[in-house]
Order: C-alpha cells, then sequence, then structure tokens
C-alpha cells in the first residue's frame, strides 16, 4: 500500500511539474475558494441558515465558557492582533530578505493583499459583532470577515508552509504541516470562544487568507515551471540531429 501511495504521489508531483497542468489546478482551486466565499458572504446578506447557527454557536459558548478558557484563548487570539502580525511580517521579511527573496515576498504580499479585502469587507458589509453581553473583549470595527482568521492562514499557516517546503527533514516537514493546521485552528476558534466574532466571520477569514496565499504562492510557480519547460525546450532544439 506505501509504495502504490508513493507511485501515485510521484506520478502526480510529475504531472504538476508541467505548468498547464498546474495553472489548472491553482485556477480551479482559486475559483473553488472564491465561489464559496461568495456564497457564504451572500448567505449573510440574506440571513440564511449559517446565521442560526452563528447565533446558537454564540450562545453556547458564552455559556459554557471558563476563567482558564478565557484567559488561555485571550493568549491565543493576541497572536493575530495586527500589532502582533506587522511585527511578525516585519521581521519575517528584514530576516529573509537576503537569503529567501521570494518567501519574503510571498508573505509581505500576501498579507498586504488579504488584509485590504478583509478591510473593505468590513467596511462593506458593516455587520455588527456579537453582542457585548457575549464577548470577553470589546472590538470597534466590522464583523465580517474576520481579520485574525484571515492572518492566521495568511501569514501564519503560510509561513509554517513555506518552512515545509525548505525542510529537508522528515519530522520537520510534519512538524511544520501539524502547525500550518493548528494556527488557524485555534486563532479562529479563540475569536468564537471570546464571543467577537460568529462562526460565518471567521470561515470568510479564512478564505480571504487561502485565496490569496494560493494566488501569491501559485503564480510564482507557474512562471518557473513554464521557464524549466521552455528552457528544456529549446535545449532539445538546439542539439544536433544525429538520426541517420
Amino acid at each position: 500500500m506505501r509504495k502504490q501511495t508513493s507511485f501515485i504521489v510521484n506520478r502526480a508531483r510529475l504531472w504538476l511539474e508541467n505548468p498547464w497542468p498546474f495553472a489548472a489546478l491553482v485556477g480551479a482551486a482559486l475559483l473553488y475558494i472564491g465561489a464559496l466565499a461568495s456564497g457564504l458572504a451572500e448567505d449573510v446578506l440574506d440571513n440564511e441558515s449559517i446565521v442560526r447557527v452563528d447565533g446558537w454557536l454564540v450562545h453556547w459558548l458564552a455559556a459554557h465558557r471558563t476563567p482558564f478558557g478565557i484567559g488561555f484563548f485571550e493568549a491565543v487570539s493576541f497572536v493575530g492582533n495586527w500589532e502582533v502580525a506587522t511585527l511578525v511580517v516585519v521581521a519575517a521579511v528584514i530576516f529573509l530578505w537576503n537569503r529567501r527573496r521570494r518567501a519574503a515576498l510571498t508573505l509581505a504580499l500576501t498579507c498586504a493583499g488579504s488584509e485590504l479585502v478583509v478591510y473593505l469587507g468590513k467596511a462593506g458589509f458593516g455587520r455588527p459583532r456579537p453582542p457585548a453581553i457575549f464577548s470577553v473583549l470589546t472590538e470597534l470595527d466590522g464583523s465580517f470577515p474576520s481579520g485574525h482568521a484571515n492572518i492566521s492562514v495568511a501569514l501564519y499557516a503560510l509561513g509554517f508552509y513555506l518552512l515545509f517546503r525548505a525542510a529537508h527533514s522528515p519530522r520537520l516537514r510534519g512538524l511544520w504541516l501539524v502547525l500550518a493546521a493548528l494556527f488557524p485552528l485555534m486563532i479562529g476558534f479563540s475569536r468564537l470562544y471570546l464571543g467577537v466574532h460568529y462562526l460565518s466571520d471567521v470561515l470568510g477569514g479564512w478564505g480571504v487568507g487561502l485565496w490569496w496565499s494560493i494566488l501569491v504562492v501559485g503564480v510564482p510557480d507557474f512562471v518557473r515551471r513554464r521557464s524549466a519547460a521552455n528552457t528544456q525546450a529549446a535545449d532539445l532544439r538546439s542539439r544536433p540531429n544525429t538520426a541517420k
């Protein structure tokens, strides 16, 4: 079974080294996530079933909070604050600029682009936060989409993914993948637990962060694959024809 899985993975990797299948995969992912995010936004505007789930979950979590849980998730949420995220991005860009400039630009562009979308979304939707009686923290901006959820993907998950790509040790690669999944889940849930966001806000923030991450990672990867394919084709054309 392991040999079969390894064979399939290797074949898929070789197939995706072709620029056009890779572009089709990236384009399909962007369209799919964009459709999900736009559908979610429409459901929020039209007060569809997700809004009823939002209200139920806010009440349920407020009734089951504990002092330890509040303290713990306040610390988790703090990691997603814009001040902390800005410091992390600036430090990462400075550290990576002379070593891995492409990774530095990837993080900076993803965070900047996704945060702009979040800012416009909050201003455009103007969705109020959950009632103050259910909230532990006081937030003054709009609720949809969640900026914390966005940055948990656009900065932290993407950063760990870039570390995964750069690592050679299987253990390190596994660790980075686990952290790439854990950070968005923890930060997103912290916003729900503290009563400052609805579930749809968090889902929307994740969608924005994921869309921008795929875009900013996918476009340079496509350019690299196309350049390699063109170089290989030119090399083949330049070889002398030895056939008789």
